[in-house]
């Protein structure tokens, strides 16, 4: 199985990086974040909370790679924020560009291109489908909340990269990874 990563760039995601850039500091690392998946497969991110990690890094990655991107939450709440708030920066609704995928709730269309995700929803996905079909890059964000589900859940998606997807990236975001 071969994963083609998409030729055309997001526009309106590079447009939104572009005007976010003042304002959330982990864009001024985006080049860097972009560079190091380009030739690494895994990427640990820490920040400080307000620092845009959520919102800011799968826009960036969406505006420089094109790859379709799967943000895994701890929690429904943070998952749908998210997709709210870069379907908002975007000028559009929930659904198109950002989506959202939690137990009982679903918003997200053909166009989806960053899905939000609980970490149980992310491990029935790689249930049904452990190669992440479709999916060139998955994001865990808020890493340092982390339970049984998140764990497993990045475990298979190592798995997955070493089994079929040497292609897939993976991105473990946190304010707190490495501790005080």
């Amino acid at each position: 199985r071969t994963h083609a990563r998409p030729a055309p760039l997001h526009a309106s995601a590079s447009d939104a990086v572009a005007a976010l850039r003042p304002l959330l500091p982990v864009l001024e690392c985006a080049d860097d974040i972009l560079a190091s998946l380009s030739s690494r497969a895994n990427l640990l991110l820490e920040a400080p909370p307000g620092a845009g990690k959520t919102t800011g890094v799968p826009l960036a990655l969406l505006a420089g790679r094109g790859d379709d991107i799967l943000l895994v939450e701890p929690r429904r709440v943070a998952a749908r924020s998210a997709a709210r708030r870069m379907a908002s920066t975007l000028g559009e609704r929930v659904g198109q560009t950002a989506g959202f995928a939690v137990r009982g709730d679903v918003a997200s269309s053909s166009r989806t291109r960053v899905l939000c995700v609980t970490d149980g929803v992310a491990l029935e996905r790689l249930r049904r489908d452990p190669g992440l079909d479709g999916v060139g890059v998955i994001v865990f964000d808020e890493f340092h909340e982390r339970g049984v589900n998140m764990d497993v859940a990045l475990a298979l998606a190592r798995e997955a990269q070493g089994l079929f997807r040497p292609d897939l990236r993976i991105v473990v975001m946190s304010a707190t990874l490495l501790g005080d």
